[in-house]
């Protein structure tokens, strides 16, 4: 038996649009979990616009961070992540799962040493918020790129997470991805990053 890691899952490249759901994720929801089916790569596809109390205007290309405007996925990763965020020279992804800290290098998202620290690092994340009440909640504990004009609320939406990306000057929703339970911009705000159960994704902005 061999301990040699396995290599990074293949990926979906292109941008559904505005509204997505994890490849694994539709998959999972889609087939019995008893069984076997090869497993798909790892990106995004197209889904349904959620019926949020928050206007879904889609995508703004006039900001500037990765996710506003079109994105291609340029790689993924394994390991659970229920939080992320990038480290200062954007050269690597942290990510947080229970009991487990995790980091990947960008931009080909190889898996770098495992942490299981006394205390759980997925305590002190912000709680996932109710549908109803995006128009109200305190933003500031979520994810936002350098500029702001994003923010990335984690809601629940019944048997899976969603990462609703909201535009801050108003709270209208620009992007709503089913399935990722964390998203990080990097120092630049050119790459999105998303994360689950299923794994890690990376992504960055197409020019415009």
């Amino acid at each position: 038996m061999t301990t040699r890691p396995l290599p990074p899952p293949e990926i979906i490249p292109a941008d559904p649009g505005p509204w997505s759901i994890v490849s694994h994720v539709r998959q999972a929801l889609a087939h019995r979990p008893d069984r076997r089916r090869a497993a798909t790569p790892v990106g995004l596809l197209i889904a349904s616009p959620p019926r949020a109390p928050v206007a879904a205007v889609g995508l703004d290309s006039s900001l500037a961070a990765a996710g506003a405007g079109p994105i291609r996925v340029v790689a993924a990763g394994r390991g659970p992540a229920w939080g992320l965020d990038f480290g200062p020279g954007g050269d690597e992804l942290r990510g947080v799962s229970p009991g487990v800290l995790r980091t990947w290098r960008v931009p080909g998202l190889e898996a770098g040493p495992e942490e299981r620290p006394g205390t759980d690092p997925a305590a002190g994340l912000p709680a996932m918020v109710a549908l109803t009440d995006l128009p109200t909640v305190d933003l500031g504990p979520f994810p936002a790129p350098p500029d702001g004009g994003l923010v990335g609320v984690t809601v629940p939406t019944g048997r899976v997470p969603a990462v609703a990306i909201l535009r801050v000057a108003d709270r209208a929703l620009v992007r709503w991805i089913v399935g990722a339970r964390a998203a990080a911009w990097s120092p630049d705000g050119a790459r999105l990053a998303l994360g689950g159960d299923w794994g890690v994704m990376l992504t960055e902005a197409l020019p415009s």
